[in-house]
């Protein structure tokens, strides 16, 4: 009997709390929204046919054996033609591998403003595409190309920006500087010297924007409001290879165990038993609990009541989506195997590679040691590549973050605001060094399907999207004072 009350106790609190949950989903309201920047379509029409030649220019990533520089070059020639009285006004330092920093000196060096992205791009198929990626075509008010979204699009703003203030005799309150590299896709060199130059010259920047979160429409499931997200840390990255050997032999007679089959048995394990840690860090708690007013349904009540539902949600969300694991863990995805160079040949050693993008709560080592102790296993040998941690975390309290979004909520009123986890690399990492707010944020309003074209077929971007771009850069480059 004692047992029963026990349980009708348990499922009364159970009520209750689903309950209270329910009446505060009732109160959660939705943040007032604004009308968003009117579009000049004329003035979007000049800015696409500018920027269209920048697309034109094949900047495929630097690459120091190949020295393949001329097109880096020739693309600098055409922006000196494009922005003139930036070239002119403002101080310039090139690099090895042809990455450019550019210092416009304001009345203060006192908050120095880092504008930062870069130029290089990946390469295309060209009959992959409806239009040839290096073509700059611009169809029923959108840009096709290699680079319109990654990067070349935020490079192109932010000069255009500085262009016309200084056109107009602006003279800014503090020192501003462009910052570009020619091998970020790469993971190379251009951004470390660009730092290295910062340091060398005393120079703390106050804030550093890089490419990273955007403003997208359609961010969170059952979202009404575009979602402005700011990158506030990068994951960390690590290659490990795992090797499998045996005496090799031929294929008419396979023994068990083969190379190829503890390799596939060691996945499959990774696979159905996550071996990595799961945690929600409170800068992932904050994304959700910033869209939460802005959501509908089911949605709404889950992360309105992160009190009540985190544990759920954190067990919940990474069965969910790759998205979902990406934000609380550490993420293994295998990428490449080699076994035997002949089809009747078993391998004597065969070896597959592992990626990792490992998360704060779980960093290289601890994720390597976890990897490790599996592929032990099946007697696998498991070795580093290559790795680097994750960045640190830039502080939402502090006043570059605070500035950031106060510009972000001006220029695009009816989108909220959040912090955000970046799961990829970028150039930012660097600036970590120098700047306690180096901030990954492109002012670029896209959708989902937009987002998956990085990197893809039919890479482009909306020439609206240009107009208020320019208008943020502008923005958080006079008002920082």
């Amino acid at each position: 009997m004692i047992a029963l009350y026990i349980v009708l106790g348990i499922l009364s609190l159970i009520v209750i709390l689903l309950l209270i949950a329910l009446v505060h989903t009732m109160f959660v309201k939705v943040p007032k929204e604004e009308k968003p920047l009117d579009i000049d379509f004329s003035k979007a029409n000049s800015y696409a046919k500018r920027f269209s030649e920048m697309i034109k220019v094949k900047t495929i990533s630097y690459n120091k054996k190949e020295d393949n520089y001329e097109n880096f070059v020739k693309l600098k020639e055409v922006m000196k033609g494009l922005f003139p009285k930036v070239f002119e006004t403002m101080e310039i330092k090139e690099f090895p591998g042809e990455s450019l920093i550019l210092k416009w000196s304001g009345k203060s060096s006192n908050k120095p403003l880092v504008l930062m992205s870069h130029i290089d791009v990946v390469p295309a198929v060209d009959n992959a595409w409806d239009y040839p990626p290096f073509s700059g075509k611009i169809v029923d008010g959108t840009i096709y190309g290699r680079g319109t979204l990654d990067t070349k699009s935020t490079v192109y703003c932010f000069y255009q920006a500085c262009e016309e203030l200084i056109e107009s005799g602006y003279i800014p309150d503090n020192d501003v500087y462009l910052a570009s590299s020619t091998d970020e896709e790469t993971s190379g060199f251009g951004a470390s010297l660009t730092v290295e130059w910062l340091k060398d010259n005393g120079v703390k920047p106050f804030l550093v924007v890089d490419e990273g979160g955007t403003v997208l429409s359609d961010a969170l499931p059952s979202m009404k409001r575009p979602m402005a997200v700011v990158g506030i840390l990068e994951k960390g990255y690590v290659d490990i290879k795992l090797t499998a050997k045996s005496f090799g032999g031929h294929s008419s007679t396979p023994p068990k165990n083969t190379p190829i089959a503890r390799l596939s048995k060691f996945v499959s394990d990774v696979e159905g038993k996550f071996p990595l840690k799961t945690k929600m860090i409170k800068e992932v708690e904050t994304i959700f609990k910033n869209a939460a007013p802005a959501m509908s349904g089911i949605n709404k009540y889950l992360f309105s009541n992160m009190w009540l539902f985190k544990g759920l949600l954190t067990w919940l969300l990474p069965k969910m989506s790759p998205f979902g694991r990406a934000l609380l863990s550490t993420t293994i995805a295998f990428t490449m195997m080699k076994g035997s160079d002949a089809e009747n040949v078993i391998p004597a050693e065969a070896y597959m590679i592992a990626n990792l993008r490992t998360h704060p709560i779980q960093g290289v080592d601890e994720s390597f040691m976890a990897i490790k102790k599996l592929a032990q296993k099946y007697d696998i040998e498991a070795e580093i590549i290559s790795s680097r941690e994750a960045s640190s975390i830039v502080d939402i309290n502090g006043e570059g973050y605070i500035y950031l979004e106060k510009t972000i909520k001006n220029t695009f009123p009816d989108a909220i605001v959040s912090p955000y986890v970046m799961l990829g690399g970028t150039d930012c990492r660097f600036y970590s060094e120098v700047s306690d707010a180096a901030l990954r944020f492109s002012p670029v309003r896209m959708n989902n399907d937009e987002l998956k074209k990085m990197h893809g077929n039919n890479e482009s971007i909306r020439i609206s999207v240009l107009v208020e771009a320019i208008h943020f850069y502008q923005e958080l480059i006079k008002n920082n004072k």
